[in-house]
């Protein structure tokens, strides 16, 4: 603790206020039309020669501050049903555009591209993003202050088009894709942007300083619209999926199946949304990264289910909410609980899900015209059963394995002055036939300064488990608690930060959330000096020290202590490079590698020695057809002559246009690795926590390849093999202290407790998006999990019996039609 404190004078001592020049707010005005203009790449119709014109960018990247290589005029037009922008991104070889195709929302790849941002509640915290590529592939994104959202899709429509002064857009944004407040005036913050691949370059017209916290808080302002009313929001996407299955694991016959569903979205009012999903389906979702995992906490998992994805910014803010919990592995699915009197000690298991079932999920969100944004989500899982076999008396009989579970989750979260907010999050868990419930409350809160140079905040959360019972005085609530507090100065080159946060022994939120760990007191604290305009040989550069301190909150006693620091760069070359130190000075502690626990807090530690840990990586230039990504690194620890290395190579080839090819490689090897092996209870009833000393090797190999026939159509493939390998070398008994004693009096060899995992999938997804919103999709899944361990490690034969291992392959098709009400209305009309 003393060290943060010591970080903490110098930090206070080294404040200094940085003289910055006022910064202008540009405006433009938008112009109303009578007539819509007709999108076909090429804005020279009369109607926008009446808009105001934006022009003259300034360069965010590579030269912060300087004017944009090349000229872009920008127009925007409004009329009672949507919003219209034109740009002529004028370019002096018009030969040299890069046109890279990608799949929608793909963001930039080596192609040109234009965005536009509104801000349509001017908060300066939450605005929509539309971009498009030369290649005339879209991409849309949500823009909060807790980050893109970049599942969100929006229907609209856009054209481009080449020709020798360069090459223009025109984009069509209907109100239905946007919210924005119920005002006769309407003033919205609002930024244009241009990439431009060949230079690296990076423009906005109103200018995006990147020594200034916050992107949203940096827009200009357009002028205006007026007399505009939001539509009556109401889509239906139904969907009709069919799958053909065949696992190699007992059954040999393909399992055939058809499902069908809908998704609803309804506009409440103006502001507010309603997003329903009825009988969904995941099957096409991306498979897992699944690992192997020797710690003793939990691996998370991305969320890869869209519904879950898309327009959940607002519930994800306060860090409370991990959608995977929804539809995941049921309570009982490994206890099995069934009545043994009845059935006898011997049964078969028949068939047990290892997922609950989703019947519905719902979601209304929106933000009212003071800035208080309102997310309720709700979602409900029916009862899940196993079918087992009594092998004593021949009778097939269900056990419940997941009760009907209702999720909820509520959000409160007002913007203030200054990119500032307050955000009261609730997620609650309640279940059935007599199962506990839990509930988690939360309020986080941040603030800065009228410069936005200075920021601070904090946050609190009260978790809560109810344990039900037949008798009311029976019944138990376990409460727990965690807070953290922040300080720093997060704009100018100088920069710093400082955290304390505590979790105490009995805070868990994982009923709705993800908490690796509770239990800890973390203070932290680092001071940063960015330079981020070309010098020397560098575009810019980033370097950070500092320290982290972590103690054991109960009972109170010191666990680590890190310093580091780090520097990352990119050259004129655009070669992007950076490193990271860290020195572990003293001897670490970790409470939870034991496993062992007295009423719900640690009562054994482990002893680590101190050490060093070396990292780097290297970035090649993108816009060259063969591109090289490195990263690797080393941890060094003299006492147990522990070391760990590892190492990451990613070669990426741009074949053409169409044709993108990413490989993967990585290896990671852990010598002289420590960790639990099991309990072991003596004749006298002493408990004894059994060490190992193990080498730990993780090869992993992955490619990822995309054709893209055109903007709407495009061909993809993941394939990845992980295979790792831990093998003990002797047993150890750990001490009171933390340190370890040779053991050798462990029935079993040291290998007996070897473990061997291999993950092998292939996904290959075809999409075309036949008409704006709906799609079709045709996906070939295959997955290989073998944990069986070998005789021979060798990494090759190891790869051939995974191949020869049982198999799930999963072949579907999935229709998906977005049925719009306004366009419905039009056409019955026409």
């Amino acid at each position: 603790m003393k060290y943060v404190c010591l970080l903490s004078l110098f930090i206070c001592s080294a404040l200094y206020c940085q003289a910055q020049a006022p910064k202008v707010t540009k405006k433009i005005t938008a112009a109303r039309t009578q007539t819509p203009p007709k999108l076909d790449g090429l804005p020279d119709e009369e109607i926008w020669q009446q808009a105001p014109v934006a022009s003259d960018f300034i360069q965010n990247v590579p030269n912060l501050g300087a004017p944009s290589k090349q000229r872009t005029e920008v127009r925007m037009l409004y009329d009672d049903a949507a919003v219209y922008v034109s740009a002529m991104l004028f370019d002096t070889a018009p030969d040299s555009i890069l046109t890279q195709l990608s799949a929608r929302d793909g963001g930039q790849v080596n192609a040109d591209m234009f965005g536009v941002y509104f801000d349509t509640y001017l908060d300066k915290q939450n605005a929509f993003g539309f971009e498009v590529a030369t290649s005339g592939v879209q991409t849309d994104f949500k823009l909060t202050s807790n980050g893109d959202d970049r599942a969100w899709d929006a229907v609209w429509q856009s054209a481009v088009a080449r020709h020798d002064k360069g090459w223009s857009v025109e984009i069509r944004i209907p109100y239905s894709a946007i919210r924005f407040p119920n005002k006769e005036v309407q003033t919205w913050g609002i930024n244009f942007w241009r990439g431009i691949r060949r230079y690296r370059e990076d423009a906005f017209w109103n200018f995006v300083d990147s020594s200034v916290q916050g992107f949203v808080n940096q827009f200009g302002q357009v002028e205006g619209i007026s007399n505009i009313k939001s539509p009556l929001r109401l889509s239906l996407m139904p969907y009709i999926s069919g799958y053909a299955t065949h696992n190699e694991a007992g059954k040999d016959k393909v399992e055939m199946s058809v499902n069908g569903g809908m998704d609803v979205k309804y506009g409440i009012n103006d502001a507010f949304t309603l997003d329903m999903t009825l009988v969904p389906d995941f099957g096409q979702t991306q498979s897992d990264a699944q690992v192997l995992n020797l710690s003793p906490f939990e691996v998370r998992f991305n969320e890869n289910r869209q519904f879950f994805t898309e327009g959940t910014e607002l519930f994800n803010k306060a860090g409370l909410f991990y959608s995977r919990r929804i539809g995941t592995t049921p309570i009982e699915y490994f206890s099995l609980p069934y009545d043994k009197q009845r059935y006898g000690e011997t049964i078969s298991v028949i068939e047990n899900p290892d997922k609950a079932s989703l019947v519905n999920a719902t979601k209304v969100s929106g933000r009212t015209n003071k800035g208080l944004g309102i997310g309720v989500f709700n979602a409900v899982t029916k009862n899940t059963y196993a079918t087992l076999r009594s092998e004593e008396i021949g009778e097939e009989f269900e056990v419940l394995t997941d009760p009907v579970t209702n999720y909820n989750v509520l959000v409160l979260d007002q913007s203030l002055p200054n990119s500032s907010y307050i955000t009261f999050t609730n997620t609650n868990v309640t279940r059935g036939h007599g199962y506990y419930n839990a509930n988690v409350s939360g309020v986080l809160a941040k603030f800065s300064n009228k410069k936005n140079s200075y920021t601070g905040g904090g946050q609190f959360n009260l978790s809560q488990k109810y344990f039900k019972n037949t008798e009311p005085s029976q019944e138990k609530v376990d409460l727990g608690y965690t807070y953290n507090a922040w300080f720093g100065k997060t704009s100018g080159n100088f920069q710093f930060t400082a955290e304390h946060s505590v979790k105490n022994h009995t805070y868990d939120i994982n009923d709705l959330g993800y908490l690796s760990n509770n239990n800890s007191i973390d203070n932290k604290a680092n001071v940063r000096y960015n330079i981020y305009k070309p010098f020397w040989k560098l575009n810019n550069l980033y370097n950070a020290v500092g320290i982290q301190h972590r103690m054991l909150y109960k009972p109170a006693a010191f666990s680590q202590i890190v310093y580091f620091i780090e520097t990352n760069a990119t050259t004129k070359n655009f070669l992007a490079f950076g490193y990271t130190l860290a020195f572990l000075p003293h001897n670490n502690y970790d409470y939870f590698e034991p496993r062992s626990y007295e009423n719900g807090v640690p009562n054994r530690k482990w002893r680590q020695p101190g050490g060093a840990e070396y990292s780097g990586y290297i970035s090649s230039d993108y816009r060259k057809r063969f591109a090289l990504d490195v990263n690797g690194g080393i941890f060094i620890s003299g006492e147990y002559d522990q070391k760990t290395y590892w190492v990451n190579v990613s070669p990426r080839v741009r074949v053409s246009d169409h044709l993108m090819l990413v490989y993967r490689t990585g290896y990671n090897e852990n010598l002289n690795s420590f960790g639990f092996v099991k309990n072991l209870t003596s004749g006298n009833g002493q408990k004894d926590i059994v060490f190992g000393r193990r080498t730990v090797k993780t090869i992993e190999n992955s490619l990822t390849g995309s054709y893209i026939f055109n903007a709407r159509t495009a061909l993809n493939i993941n394939a990845r093999h992980y295979y790792s390998n831990a093998s003990y070398h002797e047993y150890f008994l750990l001490q009171e202290d933390g340190n370890m004693s040779a053991y050798t009096n462990m029935a079993e060899s040291p290998s007996s407790a070897n473990r061997n995992f291999n993950a092998f999938n292939i996904d290959v997804v075809y999409s075309w998006r036949f008409a704006p919103g709906s799609e079709m999709s045709i996906v070939w899944k295959n997955a290989i999990y073998d944990d069986l361990v070998p005789t021979h490690t060798n990494y090759f034969r190891n790869f051939n019996n995974t191949l020869h291992a049982n198999q799930l392959n999963s072949f579907s098709v999935k229709l998906l039609y977005y049925l719009d009400y306004l366009v419905i209305k039009q056409a019955l009309k026409k």
